[in-house]
């Protein structure tokens, strides 16, 4: 987490090192990620940056941390907690996309954290960030089993697995690939995120409930 030295910078600054920092994250996996480039494209010194988080690594948790709040907190305003499981999962869905969309940057730092590969001084952070996801699903389908929304018979984990999948980059890297667009590109050009309307991703939402709501439902 970072230091007081941090916090203590000029709002300016502190989002120009997190923008920076967001962006050399986004573009690599942790191990290929460099400090250097973040203070040099940052305008700082590079001991500044030990000044304001320990080493790498708690300016990625720094980074994570402040990615997954505000992707939770976007999908809770766009979803009614009182709606059936189908009509929240799909508002869940959406908000999800929307997020990555608008927030390409944020939305691949948390999708590269659950898809990490050979990273092991960041394993048992990601590992617990995993399962927390993975229990969140795993309570949604319970509830909708104890109601009788879904079939009994079905594997949670197997599904909760499948939704964290989907609320990934898996659907946002859907999209983007329908309109010829690279992960690449995207996190060059932002403003990439503006072709889609909001037909298109409600038209992909609905496809993704109505093949979830063919295997899951419960038959009368």
């Amino acid at each position: 987490m970072p230091k007081q030295t941090f916090l203590n910078l000029a709002e300016e600054k502190r989002q120009r090192i997190i923008e920076v920092a967001l962006e050399e994250f986004a573009s690599h996996p942790y191990s290929k990620a460099s400090l250097s480039n973040i203070v040099a494209r940052a305008g700082i010194a590079k001991g500044s940056m030990y000044q304001y988080f320990h080493d790498k690594k708690d300016l990625y948790i720094y980074l994570l941390d402040l990615a997954a709040k505000e992707k939770l907190a976007y999908i809770q305003k766009g979803v009614d907690p009182y709606a059936n499981f189908f009509t929240l999962l799909e508002q869940i869905i959406l908000a999800g996309i929307r997020f990555n969309l608008e927030n390409p940057r944020l939305g691949q730092v948390v999708a590269n954290a659950m898809e990490y590969k050979g990273e092991e001084v960041l394993q048992e952070f990601f590992e617990r960030g995993k399962e927390m996801s993975l229990q969140f699903f795993e309570g949604m389908l319970q509830q909708a089993r104890d109601r009788g929304t879904i079939r009994k018979d079905l594997d949670s984990r197997l599904l909760a697995y499948v939704l964290l999948g989907i609320l990934g980059s898996g659907l946002s890297e859907y999209l983007l690939d329908t309109m010829g667009i690279s992960r690449r590109e995207f996190l060059t050009n932002t403003a990439l995120g503006e072709k889609f309307s909001e037909e298109d991703l409600g038209r992909v939402t609905s496809k993704v409930i109505h093949l979830l709501r063919n295997g899951m439902e419960a038959k009368e």
